[in-house]
């Protein structure tokens, strides 16, 4: 009963630190009520843009037991009860907001937070963009690392969840989306192309944004030094909407000191993404993600096994494709395959030996859905998912393969 209650006040708490983070955004917006339509400030007579998504999720889950699927193996199927932040139920609601107040010609504020049961509450973007010239400009605050095209904030997208991890799973993807930090971006436009080119500087522990975040390693010893930077080109063709992206993101990280040694790593993730219509109303995305992590044991080990030298290659590949059959009805389709690879090099100091294939699992997923908007706010969306995961530990017989389905019912409410 004291582990409900604990786990209740868990969630309110969470609850009351995103209305609070809204509450502070829409005022600093001089909003009075939700919409997603265009208000005048009255004191600068520029625009302000928000809106408010909320809803219910229902899914019907076939998974295999979890006592037949060690190794997580249920659990890195990556469907809607995968490491969820707060404990899993069925239905669950969700809130998601996002918006941008543009204080003078040149100064604007933007936010982007949401609450669910999969990441619990989380502030994506809350920062200033200042525009030096038409070309120049430089943002602080909440910053957007510009390494996927997740379309978690798009009104209109069919997806109740998306089944890349990168997009939709804490425990991949935490250390993909955004961290306090600063960013200067040039714009320009040669022939018929919108190119955009940013650099930035990140801080995922100032203001105790994101204490440990560790590049989803494995970490139970705090997060002593955590500094990102990284870089992002993305190219919109001005005629037939046709989009590419190429980011880079690197990290220096390293685990609290203690008299059982410290551990350092770092980091780099690079996406390459394309989304183009190759008929009318058919949009096609192609997106790769890949990111290594490589870490060492700069002390001496101490008597418990500990890995000296270890590196983790995760791997992304997802191919979507939407189709506005109409003004009330879009259909989705999408594959994705994602690999894990553990490699390890030496144990206790004097195991000095290499396998590149430690501990390996690749899950692929597919997904149909169908959005029906019923009027300007109200939509339903039907998803099914289909996942395998297949994984096995070197130098054991141990395997844990898990096949999974999942369908989905989404009632959602937009202002």
């Amino acid at each position: 009963m004291s582990c409900y209650l604990i786990k209740t006040a868990t969630r309110v708490l969470s609850l009351i630190r995103l209305g609070l983070i809204l509450l502070g955004s829409l005022l600093c917006m001089h909003a009075a009520y939700a919409t997603n339509l265009d208000h005048l400030d009255s004191a600068t007579n520029k625009a302000i843009k928000f809106n408010v998504q909320l809803g219910l999720d229902a899914w019907d889950l076939k998974t295999p037991d979890r006592s037949n699927a060690p190794l997580k193996g249920v659990d890195r199927l990556y469907l809607a009860n995968s490491y969820t932040q707060w404990s899993y139920r069925n239905p669950s609601a969700w809130i998601k907001t996002s918006g941008q107040w543009d204080i003078s010609s040149n100064l604007s504020l933007t936010y982007k937070a949401r609450a669910d049961q999969s990441v619990g509450t989380q502030l994506d973007d809350l920062n200033f963009d200042y525009r030096l010239s038409p070309k120049l400009g430089f943002r602080a605050g909440v910053l957007d690392y510009k390494t996927s095209w997740c379309r978690t904030y798009e009104t209109d997208s069919p997806w109740i969840q998306e089944i890349d991890p990168f997009c939709t799973n804490p425990v991949t993807n935490e250390s993909t989306l955004a961290a306090p930090g600063v960013q200067a971006y040039l714009t320009f436009a040669p022939s018929n192309y919108l190119i955009q080119g940013l650099v930035g500087i990140y801080r995922p522990k100032a203001f105790k944004y994101n204490e440990n975040e560790f590049s989803n390693v494995a970490n139970t010893k705090g997060v002593a030094v955590n500094n990102r930077w990284g870089w992002s080109v993305n190219a919109l063709n001005l005629d037939n909407a046709s989009e590419f992206r190429l980011s880079w993101l690197a990290a220096r990280q390293e685990n609290n000191r203690d008299s059982g040694g410290y551990r350092g790593q770092e980091a780099g993730a690079l996406f390459m993404g394309a989304s183009f219509y190759p008929i009318e109303k058919l949009n096609i995305r192609l997106s790769l993600f890949n990111s290594l992590v490589r870490q060492a044991s700069y002390d001496s080990p101490p008597e418990y096994t500990q890995i000296l030298e270890n590196s983790m290659v995760r791997k992304s590949s997802v191919v979507e494709m939407i189709y506005q059959v109409n003004s009330l009805n879009t259909l989705g389709l999408s594959l994705a395959k994602y690999t894990n690879n553990w490699n390890l090099t030496g144990m206790n100091g004097y195991q000095a030996y290499t396998n590149p294939n430690y501990y390996r699992f690749t899950r692929e997923g597919q997904s149909l859905a169908w959005r029906r908007d019923w009027s300007q706010d109200i939509h339903t969306s039907v998803q099914w998912v289909k996942s395998t995961n297949n994984q096995e530990l070197a130098k054991t017989t141990a395997t844990a393969n898990a096949k999974g389905t999942a369908l989905g019912l989404r009632i959602g409410l937009t202002y």
